[in-house]
């Protein structure tokens, strides 16, 4: 921090030129000799001043009992583990400790790590997997609870290549080349690494295949025969033509579908709205009736006997009321009104004709 100051010319006593001389290099000192003036403490938020202009501290020293650490959670990576948790928000914190076990149990597990972050990678190799728990320190040592009692389970995956560096350290290049088989699994350098067949590169021509398991697998073109799928997740799929026999769906969610023709068996639909239908022709197992329908106040209904209830009706052709068993019947048209007794007609108003 250079100020510039002049240098002293002026004839002085010597002892009062040297004086002067020690406190011009002292304010135009640098580094660890440098002096510091309140305005550059204030501006480094180390310091401030109070009502009456004078300087103060402005670090916080205060330091509260810890909490637990919350959210805690884990992701796997080819030789790590990743164990994240939310940043603590209490005063005077230190650092977080992370416990780890082979098995759910927080009383046998194992200080793994310390950090000051809210996050730490756990180095294991490939195909490993642990239980996690984490507590928070403070400045004066408190530890707080760990976040749960039971704990977060975290594995890293088995990469192949990973696999392939192992199997080619311990047996060598060209052992069993071009291929490694295992009929069983075997640790190597601490790795368990499973049965099966590891090759580098594989040309299959005409291959039956019958489990396959392939992780993150691009496909451009696949042509699948005869496939038996038993579960299938398919994300934003277009599916230009579909063939479907036989399917269960347990549910379906179809939106402005363009189904030409349906066969619904024993169907169930709560709600239905149904556009322009041409129902050739409809069993109704119990009534029809309008929404706003009430016995005898609003409202119509047809039941399954026949009976039909409403407020008025309007008839183009003839009414016929008749008595299944005698016969006898009214019959009403646009212009007259005839009574049958049987088969003899007793009354006729209207069009005597």
């Amino acid at each position: 921090m250079s100020r510039d100051l002049p240098a002293v010319t002026s004839s002085l006593p010597r002892d009062l030129q040297q004086f002067v001389q020690r406190v011009r290099e002292a304010l135009d000192a640098g580094g660890d000799d440098a002096i510091v003036t309140a305005r550059q403490l204030i501006i480094a938020g180390l310091a401030s001043t109070n009502s009456a202009g004078n300087l103060t501290t402005a670090v916080d020293n205060t330091i509260q009992n810890p909490s637990a650490p919350t959210s805690l959670s884990t992701s796997g990576a080819t030789a790590n583990i990743i164990v994240s948790w939310n940043a603590p928000t209490y005063s005077g914190h230190a650092y977080t400790e992370i416990w780890a076990h082979t098995a759910d149990t927080l009383g046998s597990a194992q200080l793994v790590g310390m950090t000051a972050g809210n996050s730490f990678a756990h180095n294991l190799g490939a195909t490993a997997t642990r239980y996690y728990w984490a507590r928070n320190i403070n400045r004066n040592g408190l530890a707080s609870p760990y976040n749960a009692v039971s704990g977060v389970q975290g594995a890293t995956s088995s990469s192949p290549n990973f696999l392939m560096e192992l199997l080619v350290e311990a047996y060598g290049t060209n052992s069993q080349s071009p291929f490694f088989q295992l009929d069983s699994t075997t640790t190597i350098n601490g790795v368990s690494v499973p049965a099966g067949t590891y090759m580098k590169n594989a040309h299959i021509y005409n291959a039956a295949i019958t489990n396959a398991m392939i992780a993150n697998a691009a496909v451009d073109s696949a042509k699948i025969a005869d496939a038996t799928i038993v579960n299938a997740k398919i994300n934003d799929g277009t599916i230009e033509t579909a063939k479907i026999k036989d399917a269960n769906i347990t549910t379906a969610k179809i939106n402005d579908a363009a189904i030409t023709t349906a066969k619904i068996n024993d169907a169930a639909i709560t709600t239905a709205k149904i556009n322009d239908a041409a129902i050739t022709n409809a069993k109704i197992g119990n009534t029809i009736e309008s929404a706003a329908y009430s016995a005898g106040t609003a409202g119509w209904k047809i039941d399954k006997t026949g009976a039909m209830e409403m407020n008025n009706a309007t008839f183009r052709g003839t009414l016929d009321v008749a008595n299944a068993s005698s016969g006898s019947r009214l019959k009403i048209t646009s212009t007259k009104i005839e009574v049958y007794d049987g088969s003899t007609l007793r009354v006729k108003i209207g069009d005597l004709s």
